[in-house]
């Protein structure tokens, strides 16, 4: 006998409950387990990618109650938002996403206290019309409904049956009476039905612009969240580890530096943050890179048994090599570092490993930067890196509003190249280390 039949003859289910449950199946949501005043839930497989072997532990479940509002939202088509944590109704005309608050505290409580303007109203309030919730007797209610022009409304809310069942992370092994909590908030855009693209990307600019809002003028923190499947793998940065044996420190590392990496390392909530607190490092040793090298290239000629002390060229020489140092391109300087302190094995290894290759190439989800060939007999693979690095950093420092720019827009804190720079940010990681290294092998 199933799974299923099993908990069927124990909780026997009725034809609504059952129709729900055949249609949340077409998503691989499959039935956990059922009680008397709930039913659980796999996860969508869009929130359980990170979870590895431990996703079948985890299960979403939802008040037996709210099955017939389920059903309904099912029926007319919902589907999961391409990028954020949501769905989009089509048919419907609506756009739900999941709301997440800032770090700082207090947002939920700021907003539960928020109030719509008295004189506004619309057919959704007037004809009941408003996308179904999922609530507790027990608990406040966030409830803003807050109409626009036209059949445009947003409305911050608590989730409805749909948004929940798709975008819960769910709970390990709950009680009965802990099953549920609050079902969180979030944003619903009620719009003209259309297509799901469109649909997306007008209430993409009205959320941007509300959450914009609700910051600068009433002082509440929120934003919208991605499918974990759509980030990129955050656990890179901690790789398996070379030994297990703790030792004294024999690095010698400069505290700033040391801020910086740790930094790095713990911004996993915004890669490009990550990727250029790591430049930063690099960035701190660019001079001293150059000087050294300078004065390598000085040394070299001084040493020169033709060196003549009172010849006009020789002398313009050691002048041009200590100008050159100093008027230096930060892009040259970068090479320059990257050439003088990184190990070319390093490099090479790194390159050699694991599915690089892709990522770094023609076909690498990261555009308008430098790509890198290992095999490319004209560029030295030192000089490949220091572009694409440099590259990088220009589209998240410079958010120019400028055609000229076009070609290599802002490189954002969230988007699928977000999602998609870990490969770089492991590649600035290792050139940090190799900086910070040859600084002490330098002392």
């Amino acid at each position: 006998m199933s799974e299923e039949a099993t908990i069927s003859s124990t909780h026997a289910f009725g034809d609504i409950e059952e129709e729900a449950i055949r249609l949340l199946a077409k998503f691989k949501i499959s039935l956990r387990d059922a009680g008397e005043g709930y039913i659980a839930f796999s996860s969508y497989e869009k929130m359980t990618s990170r979870r590895e072997n431990q996703a079948s532990r985890y299960s979403v479940s939802l008040p037996r109650k709210s099955f017939p509002d389920l059903r309904d939202q099912l029926l007319s088509g919902v589907s999961p938002h391409t990028t954020s944590r949501g769905i989009v109704a089509p048919a419907a005309g609506y756009v739900e996403m999941v709301l997440q608050s800032s770090r700082i505290p207090g947002a939920p409580y700021k907003l539960s206290r928020a109030t719509t303007s008295p004189e506004m109203t619309c057919r959704h309030i007037e004809d009941g019309a408003r996308i179904p919730t999922l609530r507790r007797d027990d608990h406040l209610h966030t409830d803003l409904h807050i109409a626009g022009s036209g059949t445009t409304c947003v409305e911050i809310s608590p989730s409805s049956p749909a948004c929940y069942a798709l975008t819960t992370y769910g709970t390990y092994a709950p009680k009965e009476r802990d099953r549920w909590g609050s079902f969180g908030l979030t944003v619903k855009v009620y719009l003209e039905s259309d297509k799901p693209d469109r649909l997306e990307k007008t209430a993409g600019q009205i959320v941007s612009s509300l959450l914009y809002e609700l910051d600068v003028r009433n002082g509440i923190r929120f934003h919208t969240d991605r499918w974990l499947a759509e980030r990129g793998n955050r656990s890179v940065l901690s790789r398996r580890a070379a030994t297990s044996v703790i030792r004294f420190p024999e690095i010698s590392i400069k505290p700033e530096l040391a801020t910086l990496f740790g930094f790095a390392a713990s911004a996993t909530e915004n890669p490009p943050l990550a990727f250029l607190t790591y430049y930063q490092i690099l960035e701190h040793n660019l001079a001293s890179a150059v000087k050294r090298r300078a004065l390598n290239k000085m040394a070299k000629e001084l040493s020169d048994p033709l060196f003549n002390r009172s010849s006009r060229d020789d002398l313009l020489r050691i002048f041009m090599i200590s100008e050159r140092s100093t008027h230096m391109p930060e892009a040259t300087q970068l090479r320059t570092l990257i050439d003088e302190c990184v190990r070319p094995e390093a490099l090479a290894e790194f390159f050699a490993t694991g599915d690089q290759l892709s990522h770094f190439g023609n076909k690498g989800p990261i555009v308008g930067v430098e790509t890198v060939n290992p095999s490319n007999p004209k560029v030295p693979l030192a000089s490949q890196v220091a572009d694409r690095v440099y590259g990088i950093r220009n589209r998240i420092v410079h958010a120019k509003d400028d055609p000229r720019y076009g070609e290599a827009p802002p490189l954002l804190p969230e988007g699928p190249e977000a999602d998609a720079l870990w490969p770089d940010i492991l590649l600035a990681r290792l050139l940090a280390t190799e900086v910070i290294l040859d600084g002490h092998a330098g002392t």
